[in-house]
């Protein structure tokens, strides 16, 4: 391994394990803060590969519609030129504006580029891998980035090994070294030394950053860190993390291609209708550039990107980090909510609450198995349930012995564990398995254990081997309430058409009475054992109409999950195990545990739940359910605003009147007035109704049963900014004085549609106050208006200060428009977000 300045590595794979701890200046009980603190290894993380500012300014030119800014730059400048006047600083006005426009727009695409990366650095931040390591004698968990050669930490299965480490013990250890060596079996790991001129991927005494634990436990020490760890030196596996495009995206980039075609059609009809009415070709041209540039929706994918990022990074203010975009679009569709019973509707703060003994005197011999066969550390790490025993324990004042040998780790297939002390052995686990595993005391298990699951609570037996005999010792009952707020999750799912499905590997009698708690449907319960009988058909009959699902393993999750599918139910399957990952990945939104899951369950996931709540799972339902409204919001606003604009210069050539607005019109109008009240409708709160209407269909259009509207408003738009201008006109109103009125008419409907746009239901009902995001955006386009018509820049736009006289009239046409887009809510031209009631189109 080679070392740099900010890393550290050395070789120990062929030495004994104690000699290793002695070279990295280690022992047993992990380094002191002081050693720590003095390590001359960087961090252990790999160099992030972020996009300089100077790259994100390039990208910000480098878009077909900014080449065809260009292109209407450089006609202005020739036009001056060609039309053999003298030329001064007021010949190149409208080439100043344009490219001060180009400037502004770069300046816009930067800020939301820019703002996307800190929500994806952030996210990294929020998603950082921990590792459990011993220090100063104390275990304790920290960030994995802050491990340095020399630390002692715990591995068990599930977790990812975070730096290359020397194994010290070990106990059944396999390691998943596929993303290393490529071997895809799982490959045995031991204490032993190898030899030195071994290859990394027969090198069983060491453990490498990146790998997976499938199972057993292991202590290591780590000897490398950072870019000195085999992954580090692996160049390919160093790379930035970027948003990827999400269907959505995809749509979005479709339906733009497929307008851009209609408008440069349209634009190619204005330009040919005006030099056929002898229009100069220069200024056609000018205004042909302008209208293609305005009226592609060429913002769509930008905004939507900003409008996930932002949405990301409030799901994760919510306890929830989204690891794939595209589930922020699935989570507003999830009609079925598959939740583990244990640590997402409890709260996994296990305590020992009732025991009971096989034969008198036998209670310190139970004290002493929850004490010893036992991974779990005081105060607080490791498995819930393991610290909870170990918590008891220690009350009882068991003595915790050294486990010299772990003969059964524990999974959730064999459902118990067992560990070797001297010459006895002591068995935890399920009371069905252990049940199974006594020489005697089986029905006295199943009585205790079913008396215990009847008040809620989780059953653990167990049992010791000595002199070739395994005997029943006793059992624990283990109290795990439900969560706070579980009970109205559960409600508020329901009224939002989702069912809540609970699935555990406890017993039946201990599923029924948590369900029946929280509010779900527990008449029905079906057994792990039960569903390895049912035919295919059955199954899929059977799930239908139950939500409670006990003594459940990894397989039967699978099987749930996809007879759930194949009714068409869009699924969130949540899971915290190695085995779990099938499921997960499987499910339209799979949902890990961030507190309690494996690494490997996380990897899986589309979803991670910092807090492991169920309510967090139904926060986040409603956070996509937001975010779809307010991406339909948006699009349907730029469309609306894009193509009235169109229209107008298209009824102008065609009447052969004069042209409402001048190309600098256009495009100050594209910039202004779509971008920020779009970006601004990005970040509207939820609507009241948002979670008391049905899911939407997974495979609905973005615009599914918008068009009529769409087309509606735009005609409206169209018909009052064409009658103020041609009206205005006939009145034989100077033409600038003309285009400026007209120009704030156009401006005011557009926030007033803007405004609109917020709901579909009348907007006060959700507070024309309730977006400060959009009032800012309103106000900063007001003010720049002003700006413009009332200082030495109204004459760089061709424009002249109107009175307050225009301003009442245009204020009080602006105002009837918005009160026509209003009414029509109350019409019916509206789409309610049901269903129910249209059809989703195979486009968007």
């Amino acid at each position: 391994m080679s070392s740099g300045p900010d890393s550290y590595s050395v070789l120990v794979h062929d030495i004994p394990a104690s000699e290793a701890l002695s070279q990295l200046g280690s022992r047993p009980g992990g380094l002191t803060a002081a050693e720590v603190f003095a390590s001359p290894a960087g961090p252990n993380a790999l160099p992030e590969s972020k996009r300089s500012l100077v790259s994100l300014v390039k990208r910000q030119f480098q878009d077909v519609l900014v080449y065809i800014l260009f292109v209407a730059l450089a006609l202005s400048i020739a036009a001056p030129v060609l039309e053999h006047e003298p030329l001064t600083w007021r010949s190149f006005l409208d080439a100043y504006v344009i490219g001060a426009i180009l400037l502004l727009n770069a300046a816009l695409g930067f800020v939301q580029e820019y703002k996307a990366e800190e929500a994806i650095a952030e996210l990294a931040r929020l998603g950082a891998p921990h590792a459990r390591v011993r220090r100063g004698g104390v275990e304790q968990d920290i960030a994995s980035r802050e491990l340095v050669p020399g630390d002692v930490v715990q591995l068990e299965a599930g977790d990812r090994v975070s730096a290359d480490a020397r194994i010290l013990t070990s106990s059944h250890l396999a390691v998943d070294e596929s993303s290393l060596t490529g071997e895809s079996m799982p490959v045995r790991k031991s204490v032993a030394p190898v030899a030195a001129n071994a290859p990394v991927a027969e090198r069983s005494s060491m453990l490498y950053s990146g790998t997976l634990v499938t199972r057993g436990s292991a202590e290591a020490v780590v000897v490398a860190t950072g870019l000195s760890t085999e992954t580090g030196r692996i160049a390919e596996l160093v790379g930035g993390t970027v948003l990827p495009e999400t269907p959505l995206q995809r749509r979005l980039r479709r339906l733009g291609f497929m307008l851009g075609g209609v408008v440069l059609v349209l634009t190619a009809i204005v330009v040919v209708a005006g030099l056929v009415q002898g229009l100069p070709l220069i200024e056609v041209l000018l205004v042909g550039v302008s209208l293609a540039v305005s009226a592609v929706p060429e913002g769509l994918p930008a905004v939507v990107t900003v409008c996930f990022a932002l949405g990301v990074r409030r799901m994760a203010h919510e306890h929830a980090l989204v690891r794939r975009l595209d589930s922020l679009e699935t989570l507003g569709s999830v009609t079925v909510i598959c939740a583990d019973k244990t640590g997402t509707i409890t709260g996994n703060r296990m305590t020992v609450v009732r025991t009971s003994v096989a034969q008198d005197g036998d209670g310190p011999l139970l004290a002493e198995i929850a004490a010893c066969c036992n991974h779990a550390a005081l105060p607080n790490l490791g498995d819930p349930t393991e610290v909870a025993l170990l918590r008891w324990a220690d009350k009882e004042g068991a003595t915790r012995l050294s486990i010299d040998d772990e003969e059964v780790p524990f999974s959730s297939e064999e459902k118990y564990m067992r560990t070797r002390h001297g010459e006895r052995s002591f068995l935890k686990g399920s009371p069905e398995r252990i049940a199974l595993l006594v020489d005697d005391g089986g029905d006295a298990i199943d009585a205790a254990a079913d008396s215990f699951a009847a008040r809620g609570l989780r059953v653990l037996a167990g049992a010791v081997h000595e002199s070739g005999r395994t005997r029943y010792v006793g059992l624990w009952g283990l109290e795990d309430p439900p969560r706070d707020g579980v009970r109205t999750a559960v409600e508020e799912a329901r009224a939002a058409g989702i069912r809540s499905v609970m699935i555990t590997g406890d017993s039946p009698a201990t599923a029924r009475s948590i369900a029946a708690q929280v509010g779900i449907d527990a008449t029905r319960t079906l057994v792990g054992n039960q569903l390895d009988t049912l035919t295919e058909p059955e199954l899929l009959a059977r799930v239908r109409d139950t939500s409670v699902f006990a003594r459940v393993a990894p397989e039967h999750k699978i099987a749930i999950l996809q007879a759930l599918q194949a009714q068409g139910e869009i699924v969130s399957m949540s899971g915290d195990g190695v085995n779990d990952a099938p499921a997960l990945k499987g499910a339209h939104v799979g949902v890990a545990m961030g507190d309690r899951g494996t690494e490997v369950a996380r990897e899986a996931a589309s979803v991670v739940l910092a807090d492991d709540h169920f309510a967090t799972i139904v926060a986040a339902i409603r956070e996509g359910r937001r975010l779809h409204d307010n991406i339909r919001k948006f699009v349907l606003f730029l469309l609306r605003a894009n193509f009235d604009e169109l229209l107008l210069i298209l009824a102008a050539v065609a009447l052969k009147l004069p042209l409402p607005f001048l190309p600098i019109h256009i495009l100050w109008l594209n910039l202004m007035t779509d971008g920020l009240p779009a970006l601004a409708l990005g970040t509207e709160p939820a609507e009241p109704d948002v979670m008391q209407r049905p899911p939407r269909p997974h495979d609905e259009g973005l615009l599914s049963g918008e068009w009529p509207r769409l087309i509606g408003m735009t005609l409206l738009s169209f018909t009052m900014v064409g009658g103020w201008f041609w009206w205005q006109n006939a009145q034989g109103v100077d033409l600038d004085h003309a285009r400026s009125t007209t120009l704030t008419l156009t401006i005011g409907i557009e926030l007033l549609m803007a405004m609109s746009a917020r709901s579909r239901l009348p907007v006060v009902t959700v507070g024309l106050l309730g977006n400060r995001w959009l009032l800012a955006a309103i106000a900063v386009v007001l003010c720049v208006h002003l700006l413009l018509l009332y200082t030495p820049l109204a004459v760089a736009f061709h424009l002249v200060p109107i009175s307050l006289a225009d301003w009442g009239r245009v204020s009080a046409v602006a105002c009837a428009g918005f009160v026509l887009f209003e009414a029509s809510k109350l019409v019916g031209l509206t789409r309610r977000d049901d269903p129910g009631d249209s059809q989703p189109p195979a486009t968007p």
